[in-house]
């Protein structure tokens, strides 16, 4: 079966399932090529929602359903002592060098606090898995294939090239189409990564370094209903997320940069020991070499 309409849509159930051989083999293992992989020992698999039963859960198993996420709060900068260890400028500490990486709910690209000191944009991407569109820096769409070179099958990608583009134009949401709708993941980025504003007596905690963003799409209703949760609530699914974070690191990997992680979502759902698939997707990342995670 290909993936003949997006597996974005409501259409499609998603299922986050281990695979131990090649890629190649597991997509013959099973059946379709609507299939996205995570890492290399995790994959998506889309079911058309269609023919989901209960003996599907059974061939998945209850683990393979992804848990919903929702957002939290974030430790004011005093309470957190990052404004006195700020005022240590033998630190070195103001992030430059370095990108952050979000997976919350977009960020309004346009505001001064994302920009460097020549009104260019300090975002060097954004994936806004809401948007498909017709640009032509749409991620790549290429099922199959190896998790080692980022994929996805939905969304739009946006680079720094292109927000500069838009932030110079008329019309920047012509070029650039994305917002954050609930101002979530901008407040996020801006307690993080924002410049300094003297007058208004505000600085991010690391004012120069560059900055990412995944902008989550909502969980699908099937999911909304399996798990209960009530209209109007903010959810997102595991396997966006572990998606989102695969698109940080392969942007880090390519610039060269170190990344740190950060992640103001959290779930109610499943145990509460360390051992979900993304809390074991996080621990790999935070082994890794010029990478940290901050929850």
């Amino acid at each position: 079966m290909s993936c003949t309409n997006s597996v974005a849509s409501e259409d499609f159930a998603d299922f986050i399932a281990p695979y131990f051989t090649t890629p190649e083999e597991f997509i013959r293992s099973q059946g379709t090529d609507c299939i996205d992989f995570v890492n290399s020992t995790l994959a998506v698999v889309y079911v058309p929602l269609s023919t989901v039963t209960p003996s599907t859960y059974t061939s998945y198993t209850y683990s393979a359903v992804p848990k919903l996420y929702s957002l939290l709060d974030v430790t004011s900068m005093d309470a957190a002592g990052i404004t006195a260890a700020d005022e240590l400028p033998v630190l070195n500490n103001q992030g430059e060098g370095v990108l952050i990486g979000f997976v919350d709910t977009g960020i309004h690209y346009m505001d001064p606090l994302f920009r460097s000191a020549d009104g260019s944009t300090r975002i060097i991407g954004i994936w806004d898995q809401t948007n498909n569109s017709d640009n032509s820096n749409n991620i790549e769409n290429e099922t199959a294939k190896p998790f080692s070179a980022f994929s996805a099958l939905y969304g739009t990608q946006y680079t720094a090239e292109e927000i500069n583009l838009a932030l110079n134009s008329d019309n920047p949401a012509s070029i650039v189409p994305t917002r954050d709708e609930n101002g979530h993941g901008t407040f996020l980025a801006s307690i993080a990564a924002g410049n300094r504003d003297e007058r208004a007596g505000f600085s991010g905690a690391a004012p120069q370094a560059s900055i990412a963003m995944v902008k989550l799409k909502p969980a699908k209703q099937y999911l909304r209903d399996f798990y209960l949760i009530r209209d109007g609530a903010d959810a997102y699914q595991e396997n966006d997320i572990l998606a989102g974070l695969r698109y940080l690191n392969e942007l880090a990997r390519r610039r060269e940069m170190p990344l740190v992680i950060c992640m103001a979502i959290g779930t109610s759902f499943g145990g509460h020991n360390g051992d979900s698939l993304l809390a074991g997707v996080l621990d790999g990342y935070a082994l890794l070499r010029n990478r940290c995670v901050v929850t």
